[in-house]
């Protein structure tokens, strides 16, 4: 799993440089190799080494990054019922594609300006961190027909992503940390179980929902804690 998390971050990293040189608003990002790996409340975390959180006061959230997995099945086939741990993975077409870029962005940045210790703020100046966000391998475990036939569908979770985020001093573009992990697309608590009610489009979306408002809580929580020791 550890390989594979790298390896996408390799995918982020290039598709990252590309959207830094075209912006005339973000310096080039640089200090990819001066990272050095720690533990941490992540799966993967890298730390500057002379990284001072204490400087920042205010977020910047840098455009997402989303990458889907390509290929994939169409249709749920004719059983009455089956659990997403023995199907798929499914397309997901670009309908929901840009349904999911626009939820899952619109959480990241509306979670993060309940900081009680940084301001999320739409220009750059001094004391700005950019948080550059990546979802990436992005795998649906929801047939396309879903609500469209009679099968039923029971899933497990919606499906799954490495979930990528970068803080970098925005007046520099010095990356001062990474953290990356592979998360499951469910409720949060649902703790892998298949649901005992059928699946529906809209349980469906509200599970992403409630999963992209983990993902971008969690990171809030350890910016403010991270904050908070280093002001003490």
């Amino acid at each position: 799993m550890k390989k594979i998390v790298v390896v996408l971050i390799a995918v982020f990293l290039m598709t990252g440089t590309l959207v830094a040189q075209d912006s005339s608003e973000v310096p080039k990002v640089t200090g990819n190799d001066e990272l050095v790996k720690k533990k941490g409340p992540y799966q993967e975390t890298w730390v500057r080494p002379d990284a001072d959180i204490d400087r920042y006061n205010k977020l910047y959230v840098w455009h997402p990054v989303f990458d889907f997995r390509e290929g994939g099945t169409v249709s749920t086939g004719t059983e009455i019922a089956r659990s997403r741990r023995d199907q798929g993975p499914y397309v997901f077409d670009e309908e929901d594609q840009e349904r999911f870029r626009k939820m899952v962005g619109e959480i990241v940045v509306k979670n993060l300006a309940h900081s009680k210790r940084f301001d999320v703020v739409t220009t750059v100046g001094p004391g700005t961190l950019f948080v550059r966000c990546a979802m990436l391998d992005i795998v649906s475990n929801v047939p396309p027909d879903l609500g469209r036939t009679t099968t039923r569908v029971h899933l497990s979770s919606v499906g799954e992503a490495t979930v990528v985020f970068e803080l970098i001093d925005a007046e520099t573009g010095v990356i001062q940390a990474r953290v990356a992990e592979r998360r499951i697309i469910q409720a949060p608590g649902r703790m892998h179980q298949v649901s005992t009610m059928p699946s529906t489009t809209n349980s469906v979306w509200n599970d992403v929902k409630l999963w992209a408002t983990d993902v971008a809580q969690s990171l809030r929580r350890e910016l403010d804690k991270a904050k908070k020791k280093a002001d003490k």
